[in-house]
């Protein structure tokens, strides 16, 4: 399987998670909003449970947007630049944002030993579950990010 490739499978499968968590979330949100108004009781995990669901969308969702390109960027200073100086600098950020993905792997895996004693209060859930997609997405954005850097620096044409 070629790089290419791999790029294609996990960027979809970080947007296919995505999609099923928002899903999951409407449906806890909707369920709690149903039992609270129309039920008149309301459900005692179901915020705890839309707010997990929340954090994992948000860390896959940062992996998933560097693939995409779709973080906000501050690119007038590589518009003003050579195009060397402009590809260097392109290449500085992708090994930033790779230390970035390097930072959460290791706070991710301490946390997770930490949730291992833990417990969610109203789930009761295992916090290392809730922690675990702390490396996983800085994996995938240290992945991403040195293939990025890699492509920026052997590109043709500087893209910023």
């Amino acid at each position: 399987m070629s790089l290419d490739k791999l790029d294609r499978l996990i960027h979809h499968f970080l947007l296919w998670a995505i999609a099923a968590l928002m899903f999951a979330m409407m449906g806890v949100t909707f369920a709690q909003v149903v039992s609270r108004y129309a039920l008149a009781n309301s459900l005692s995990w179901s915020e705890e449970l839309g707010r997990y669901i929340f954090v994992w969308i948000t860390f896959l969702g940062m992996a998933a947007a560097f693939q995409s390109k779709a973080h906000i960027a501050l690119d007038f200073l590589l518009t003003l630049l050579p195009a060397k100086p402009s590809r260097a600098l392109n290449v500085f950020n992708a090994f930033l944002v790779a230390l970035v993905g390097v930072a959460l792997m290791v706070g991710g895996g301490s946390l997770i030993k930490f949730g291992l004693n833990q417990r969610s209060a109203a789930l009761g859930l295992p916090m290392y579950y809730v922690y675990s997609v702390i490396p996983f997405s800085g994996a995938a954005l240290f992945y991403f990010a040195l293939r990025a850097a890699w492509q920026r620096a052997t590109a043709r044409e500087v893209t910023p």
